[in-house]
């Protein structure tokens, strides 16, 4: 990701900039802080963590470096087991498929280490004796974002949580989820989505005959906290593939590439907001009206596994 520093973030500490930028994927200041020369260049230069940033600095941030970064650190730092509610789905020697209310943060992060689902699942897990202290973010390998609910799959050990996350890398798992839009498409709803969905044939692969959206996705020039859909390829983006199938002021989404805010961002690109998104609709608050409402992957078995709710 390349940024060009405008009037408004001159004057700014690189860390501090970085650290604003980051803050969705949970990198705090602190993290930035310990290796910033290997994440970062200011003008094609490594630069030190109290450089103070000037107008038409370029900024070249390597976010892959730092999520993984993150990953390891997550893995020296303690998960806290804490009772709390979960919704058990399926549950086999190797894997956990959870259902995620709205609400509910994934994983810890900064100055907020509890009552969150990892807490949850570890509790869960050591409370059966199954606990594998070698998976890092007590073995969840994919995220919701805080306000959307839907299912999600953990892996139970170190084995299975490397198989599932070689699984999402290579677009194995199948995801859909169902939306409640603020704007009416012009597509008539002729029967019901979520219904449709629990019935669906993946064999038959029902969402190559749906619309097709391709692009990339990057961050907003205007706006630091929202991704940005575009149809070319722009500095800093990624490319982002999904199948939509839209029904009155509804719609379902399968998305092929795990881009952040992909369905939002996508979604924008058309014309239409998600019920409740603060952030990209008119929404306030936590309650977007986004589920993951299919999940579906092969198991450490190689059997397929399909969940709806």
């Amino acid at each position: 990701m390349r940024i060009k520093i405008d009037n408004k973030e001159k004057g700014k500490r690189v860390d501090t900039f970085l650290s604003e930028i980051l803050k969705d994927k949970g990198i705090s200041r602190s993290i930035l802080q310990k290796d910033i020369q290997n994440g970062c260049i200011v003008n094609d230069k490594p630069c030190k963590k109290g450089y103070r940033l000037k107008e038409g600095d370029v900024v070249e941030i390597n976010e892959e470096y730092w999520e993984e970064h993150k990953r390891h650190l997550d893995l020296s730092e303690e998960i806290i087991p804490q009772k709390g509610k979960l919704d058990v789905r399926y549950e086999d020697e190797n894997s956990l498929v959870l259902y995620k209310p709205k609400g509910l943060v994934m994983h810890p992060g900064v100055g907020n280490k509890r009552g969150t689902l990892a807490n949850y699942v570890r509790y869960y897990l050591e409370n059966k004796g199954e606990y594998d202290s070698l998976v890092d973010r007590a073995g969840i390998v994919h995220r919701l974002d805080k306000g959307v609910s839907g299912l999600v799959v953990v892996g139970k050990n170190k084995e299975a949580q490397e198989f599932l996350r070689r699984e999402f890398k290579n677009r194995r798992v199948i995801k859909i989820y169902h939306a409640v839009l603020e704007e009416y498409t012009n597509v008539e709803q002729e029967f019901d989505l979520k219904e449709y969905v629990e019935k669906m044939n993946i064999k038959m692969k029902p969402w190559n005959e749906w619309e097709k959206v391709e692009g990339y996705i990057g961050r907003s020039k205007t706006d630091r906290y929202k991704m940005e859909f575009k149809g070319y390829e722009f500095p800093g983006s990624k490319y982002a593939l999904s199948y939509i199938l839209f029904g009155g002021n509804e719609a379902i989404i399968k998305i092929e590439t795990g881009r952040m805010h992909q369905i939002r961002a996508t979604l924008n690109y058309l014309g239409y907001h998600i019920k409740g998104d603060s952030l990209y609709g008119r929404g306030s608050g936590d309650n977007i009206m986004l589920e993951a409402v299919l999940l579906s992957f092969v198991g450490m078995d190689g059997k397929r596994l399909v969940f709806t709710c």
